[in-house]
């Protein structure tokens, strides 16, 4: 029976059964990229590939790959990767991605909830900024976990929607509204964009993976994204001031991932899955 629970969004994905076929990533691209957003987006790839520590030879699955640009350099370190991904569009940008770098990586148009993999076959899968795009997370979760050899990992990141940038700049348009101030009628960062199916935040996802898996690691990635103001502000300080603060930032994130802008899980496969549920 399928469930309920509190940060479900409801998109209008039926024309393909939940799934746009047509994404394109280049919608998410603002006309200017400010010090906050180009370090959290930059740090997201860097920590992903971190915890994925690939090796020679390994088989890594790619869910919802995108571009395949965290594909291409997990097979540059020697590698095998297969990439998932339902859109044509982003095939075709992965396709010419991977051609420019001689990869060692395959690409596959399939989606989470039905990956097209034996199982036991990969060492490790990854899903970096995917997981709140599908209709059923819980059963892409599931069948990470199938298709995962008994000692493969996981590692999942994620955007936080409980960031405590994404808090404080709820509690200031909040605050400027009761004021009176006139605010923008724009999607706000904190506010879930139409492409996610689910609003992910750090205890939605320890309870998300929790039937299948066994976390080893819970790490964050950059702090203070999402209040206004605080890209306009790093852009008028000198710029190694700037990303000495932004580093700063991050390493205090690593430590309360509850709080920080991403979130990255490392886990294990549990064992005697057999009865496990897909209720999200």
């Amino acid at each position: 029976m399928s469930r309920s629970f509190p940060g479900t969004v409801h998109t209008d994905k039926t024309k393909h059964g939940g799934f746009d076929l047509e994404w394109n990533d280049e919608q998410l691209f603002p006309n200017v990229l400010y010090p906050d957003a180009d370090f959290l987006l930059k740090r997201m790839n860097e920590a992903t590939i971190e915890y994925v520590n690939p090796q020679a030879g390994e088989l890594i699955l790619d869910i919802g790959c995108g571009r395949g640009i965290e594909g291409v350099k997990l097979a540059g370190k020697g590698a095998v990767v297969v990439g998932i991904e339902p859109s044509q569009v982003m095939i075709s940008h992965a396709r010419d991605h991977i051609l420019l770098n001689q990869a060692n990586m395959s690409l596959v148009k399939g989606v989470g909830e039905n990956l097209p993999l034996q199982v036991e076959a990969a060492d490790k899968v990854v899903c970096k900024g995917a997981l709140d795009h599908f209709p059923r997370p819980a059963e892409v979760i599931r069948q990470m976990t199938m298709v995962l050899k008994p000692e493969g990992r996981a590692i999942i990141a994620v955007a936080n929607f409980g960031s405590l940038g994404f808090k404080i700049g709820r509690s200031i348009w909040w605050l400027r509204k009761k004021l009176g101030s006139k605010v923008p009628e724009a999607r706000m960062l904190w506010e879930i964009p139409e492409d996610h199916t689910y609003r992910l935040d750090y205890s939605f996802l320890k309870r998300l993976v929790n039937d299948c898996f066994e976390v080893e690691r819970i790490s964050g990635v950059s702090m203070l994204f999402g209040i206004p103001w605080w890209g306009i502000f790093l852009t008028r300080l000198p710029g190694n001031v700037a990303m000495g603060i932004l580093r700063l930032l991050d390493k205090i994130a690593r430590y309360i991932p509850r709080l920080s802008d991403v979130v990255i899980l490392t886990c294990k496969p549990r064992r005697n899955l057999g009865n496990v549920g897909t209720g999200f």
